[in-house]
């Protein structure tokens, strides 16, 4: 049984990274991102982290999905969805009020797409919206 907690390390969150083909990232970076998210959950399975997923955001208009992964031997058993739909819980219950709307965004890894489909979200580009984009750069 998987068991929600809002902790995780530095060393595990780094583990998840890598179990999924993520890069790791510093601990100066791990101690100032995990604390300034909007939102986070860390799914535990008898004491060892399977699953994160957080949020950052301006505390208003925008929020962007920026991590769920789920430990390789737990995907495919609805540990992302219910991750997603404490996500979403938070987002209806504290981060948007009465009348006001808010986007929330992410940038889904290759392949993810119908998960994230199956949730509500909409596939960019489209009619509408142009693809989203991002840039990785490195201080030399």
């Amino acid at each position: 049984m998987i068991e929600f907690k809002k902790d995780i390390t530095f060393e595990e969150y780094n583990e998840l990274r890598r179990l999924v083909g993520w890069g790791t990232i510093s601990e100066r970076q791990f101690n100032t991102s995990i604390p300034n998210s909007r939102f986070i959950t860390v799914g535990k399975c008898d004491g060892k982290t399977v699953s994160m997923a957080r949020a950052v955001g301006d505390g208003g208009y925008h929020l962007l999905i920026v991590d769920v992964i789920v430990h390789p031997d737990f995907q495919g058993q609805g540990i992302g969805k219910e991750m997603l739909s404490q996500l979403m819980d938070f987002v209806k219950n504290g981060y948007v009020e009465k009348g006001e709307t808010t986007m929330v965004s992410l940038l889904s890894a290759k392949g993810k797409e119908p998960f994230y489909e199956k949730m509500g979200f909409i596939k960019r580009p489209n009619d509408e919206r142009g693809a989203g984009m991002s840039l990785f750069y490195t201080q030399e």
